[in-house]
């Protein structure tokens, strides 16, 4: 889920790890707060308030924007999605907003988010259509409100030195035979949707019903394998680390790759049931003050040296086509930059149902 992606920071082995877990183009509407960068949107200055997760702050990225336009970026932190929209709510001032699929309607609605212009995205014709397909990228009237930048499949991670045959599907790994302990994600909607596609419901969040949630969560209630539930990628890696779990729904392969390098035999894949494709991006904060800014510094990201660098730092899945243009051949195939969309399996757009209140109802008779 959108509202599952969360990027913490997390110590294993002495290593840092910034963990992530955000169709038709469409044409966003003409926004138009004041800015104070002046009319111009070729020449814009001053200082531009991006309010994000702490790792979309890189150096790399920030350092030349600032150089090239003499603009500075201030850059407040949150956590989660709960901690922006609260924000926002009581008033707090930002120009360029990070956000992921599925996590932007109640913003959308508050009137916290301001519609993309496209025409002022220098690349966005050049963005996959399979990522602007997740939630609020593209709203029902046409709107716009997520530029989207990275993206990246959720699936299964496994030890395979511990489990000795493939796990391949949902259907396997919340079998009650399963050979081993694992953890589930804790966030509701997650775990709810994985295991109501291993009842062969779905795949799309939305086309879930709410007799087959209960269905679901029933059914998560009744396995025997479950150890306990993980709530970040840092918590999962050390579960897998300490030898609690053999396996994990709803994991990213930055997991999988993380325990490879501390030479653990992990694997990521693609369950058979379909992938769920997080996608992230910029929105612009309906009090934003320096529109022109903002839209830089957006441009700025997606550009495919920009978008390279969270590539190779994170194994992020890049939202701009013309990244196939910088990248090496080896990353492209490595990461399957190809197109997000189109690794692996099939992948669904992430996003949220739309009673969502029922469903964390339904997994508190599980979690309690």
């Amino acid at each position: 889920m959108a509202k599952a992606k969360w990027r913490i920071l997390a110590v294993f082995a002495g290593l840092t790890l910034i963990a992530a877990a955000c169709g038709d183009s469409g044409g966003g509407s003409q926004a138009s707060p004041t800015t104070d960068s002046g009319s111009d949107p070729a020449s814009p200055s001053g200082t531009v308030v991006f309010f994000g997760y702490e790792d979309s702050f890189l150096p790399d990225v920030l350092d030349p924007f600032q150089e090239a336009t003499g603009i500075k970026v201030e850059t407040p932190a949150f956590a989660d999605e709960d901690e922006t929209e609260t924000k926002l709510r009581a008033g707090f001032q930002s120009d360029v907003v990070e956000l992921c699929a599925g996590e932007a309607g109640s913003m959308i609605d508050a009137g916290l988010l301001q519609p993309i212009d496209t025409s002022r995205i220098d690349d966005w014709d050049s963005i996959f259509d399979s990522v602007k397909q997740g939630d609020q990228v593209i709203a029902e009237n046409g709107d716009v409100y997520i530029v989207p930048l990275q993206a990246g499949p959720f699936g299964i991670v496994y030890l395979a030195d511990e489990v000795p045959e493939s796990v391949d599907s949902y259907a396997k790994l919340f079998s009650p035979e399963f050979p081993g302990d694992i953890a589930v994600s804790d966030e509701p909607v997650n775990t709810i949707w994985d295991m109501a596609m291993a009842l062969g419901y779905g795949p799309e969040v939305n086309q879930i019903t709410d007799e087959q949630v209960t269905e679901a969560v029933d059914a998560l209630s009744a396995l025997d394998t479950i150890r306990t539930t993980w709530s970040g990628d840092g918590d999962l890696v050390q579960l897998f680390a300490s030898g609690e779990i053999v396996a994990a729904n709803h994991a990213t392969p930055d997991i999988a790759s993380e325990l490879q390098d501390e030479g653990i035999n992990a694997v990521y894949v693609a369950p058979e049931e379909g992938q769920i494709l997080w996608t992230c991006g910029h929105g612009i904060s309906a009090n934003a003050k320096n529109l022109d800014a903002a839209y830089a510094l957006i441009n700025h990201y997606l550009d495919p040296q920009s978008q390279l660098v969270f590539a190779e730092e994170y194994d992020y899945l890049a939202s701009n086509s013309k990244i196939l243009d910088v990248a090496p051949a080896e990353l492209i195939d490595d990461l399957g930059l190809d197109d997000p969309g189109a690794i692996d399996q099939v992948t669904i757009p992430e996003g949220l149902p739309d009673d969502e209140a029922f469903w964390d109802e339904e997994w508190n008779r599980f979690a309690g």
